[in-house]
């Protein structure tokens, strides 16, 4: 909870306006009545769950796919609309703040599957891997929400969500 409100919320908040369809990669959250799409392969990492999200993506007929971590509260309002700007030709796009990559937060479009499938199925098991052997394309962000001005401001820890807390109290952020 951040502010009283779950951090799941915060993203779903954000990216409802902007996205056709959410749903859940993973497990049902309680309290969320979005479609939930299982890890075809359970405990297999993050590049797994990106293989069933575009699997699923691809039974639904969606052209693309947004990938949002449930810990960054402060994604920009507007990442979706960025990331299909920038998307063009590439297999995806990868937000970014000073240099360094978010991958859970990426914009991918689901004819990239069948690389991302060949990819995990020779051992890579990170997005980073995956997105290495993809036309990607890196989408700055330096300024934003959050604490630092980091809009990937990123809640693992008890502190963490302290500094969050923290920032919020100031007033800096309207949920």
């Amino acid at each position: 909870m951040l502010g009283g409100t779950p951090l799941l919320q915060w993203v779903v908040d954000r990216v409802r306006p902007h996205v056709g369809q959410l749903a859940i990669s993973g497990d049902p959250k309680p309290g969320f009545i979005l479609p939930v799409i299982a890890d075809e392969r359970p405990n297999a990492g993050p590049l797994a769950a990106l293989c069933s999200i575009l699997a699923w993506a691809e039974r639904k007929d969606f052209p693309l796919v947004m990938t949002l971590s449930c810990d960054t509260p402060f994604i920009p309002r507007d990442i979706a609309g960025v990331l299909r700007k920038t998307l063009e030709d590439h297999d995806c796009a990868v937000a970014s703040r000073g240099g360094v990559i978010h991958p859970t937060c990426a914009l991918w479009k689901t004819a990239s599957r069948a690389v991302i499938e060949t990819t995990f199925d020779s051992g890579v098991r990170s997005l980073h891997g995956a997105i290495s052997h993809l036309n990607a394309i890196a989408v700055d962000f330096s300024t934003g929400e959050g604490p630092g001005g980091d809009p990937f401001f990123n809640i693992n820890s008890q502190m963490e969500m302290a500094v969050a807390q923290d920032w919020l109290a100031e007033g800096r952020q309207l949920p």
